[in-house]
């Protein structure tokens, strides 16, 4: 069993480790008897996206033609070019997202590590890490969140062939490290988008784009793993709510910051979403992707810590460097501020600017 390594931070901008404590000798054969998908099945999206670019944009093509194929005759075509653009902008976010917390990981030295260690550390930039591999990353590199699987399944393709693997092997896998999951996992449901909805619009008549996130465990370092699945909720003649559900709907008030929270209680979307999803009714709670992914807060701290201070350290030496600027840009200077951008350059001077040049 892999021991995990302490993680301190020195005050600057890394994260160091002492490389006594972790101990691969037995975890690389250990994790052999895992299983784990790969990009076309429920692999991890890689760490490293512009390393795996084509591989990521041939994927993308494989798995959108799924979005229109085997679709059920009563679904309205709006919905189904929503199902397929939804997923290729998930998809890509969920890449940006990944690599942006690869990017600004705590530890940015691989130096100290071995060269098994290492191989481990490409397998997850390139997208064909075990989960226990992503976890053991996670903690080495100082990284806030990892996915560690994720599956693309428009309307119920491939459920049954692959989620209850994914979610088996991602579980024993996160029980090795050390982990422990929850017997009844906390679930929320929120709406992300409307589909069909323009300002002003009230009617709720075609369907919603929903999120079901679930807290599944917990590592020993508090690290939370944590299920999301997206799935468009059909909202017109097919679903079975009341007149005063679709009315509380289009009372709330989307101009709100929790309107999205509010749609879920107004139309008890929550309750609806779980009686599909359990009957399987894919073709009123159409699923796009389920994805498991690991969290530490106190690593994202961590991160937001280090990022002011150097944010604060950059600004500082950025005024030394550009005082007037500076004090342009932060209005400590009453005569002289931004008051226009022109092209390649900045205009300082009073805000309406003459037509003839300035000298600085």
């Amino acid at each position: 069993m892999m021991r995990e390594d302490e993680l301190t931070q020195n005050g600057q901008t890394e994260m160091h480790k002492s490389t006594e404590l972790y101990d691969v000798s037995t975890f690389f054969d250990d994790i052999k008897v895992f299983s784990k998908g790969d990009p076309l099945t429920w692999g991890a999206t890689p760490l490293d996206r512009m390393s795996t670019l084509q591989q990521q944009l041939e994927l993308v093509i494989n798995l959108q033609e799924l979005t229109y194929r085997d679709i059920p005759d009563d679904v309205d075509m709006e919905i189904i070019d929503f199902v397929h653009t939804t997923f290729a902008s998930r998809f890509h976010g969920r890449a940006e997202a990944n690599e942006e917390n690869y990017m600004t990981a705590l530890n940015t030295t691989d130096t100290v590590f071995n060269q098994d260690t290492l191989d481990m550390f490409e397998r997850g930039r390139h997208g064909h890490a075990l989960p226990a591999e992503l976890l053991a990353t996670r903690k080495l590199k100082g990284i806030r969140s990892v996915e560690l699987a994720c599956l693309t399944h428009p309307y119920g393709k491939r459920i049954d062939e692959y989620l209850e693997k994914m979610r088996e092997s991602v579980k024993a896998q996160v029980e090795y490290m050390g982990g422990s999951y929850f017997d009844e996992p906390e679930t929320r449901y929120r709406v992300k988008e409307i589909v069909g909805y323009e300002k002003g619009e009230e009617k709720f008549d075609k369907a919603v784009l929903m999120t079901r996130k679930r807290t599944l465990g917990t590592m020993p370092d508090g690290t939370v793993i944590r299920e999301r699945s997206s799935f468009v909720m059909r909202l017109d003649t097919k679903m079975p709510l009341t007149d005063a559900e679709r009315t509380a709907l289009a009372d709330v008030d989307l101009t709100k910051p929790d309107w999205q929270d509010k749609l879920v209680e107004a139309g008890e979307l929550d309750k609806l979403a779980d009686i599909l999803l359990l009957m399987n009714e894919y073709s009123l709670a159409i699923p796009i992707a389920t994805t498991i992914y690991a969290y530490n807060p106190e690593t994202a701290r961590l991160i937001e810590e280090r990022d002011a201070r150097e944010l604060a350290e950059r600004k500082l030496l950025f005024a030394k460097e550009h005082p007037i600027i500076a004090a342009a840009m932060n209005g400590d200077d009453k005569k002289l501020r931004v008051a226009e951008f022109r092209g390649d350059m900045f205009y300082f001077g009073p805000a309406k600017p003459s037509e003839e040049p300035v000298e600085i």
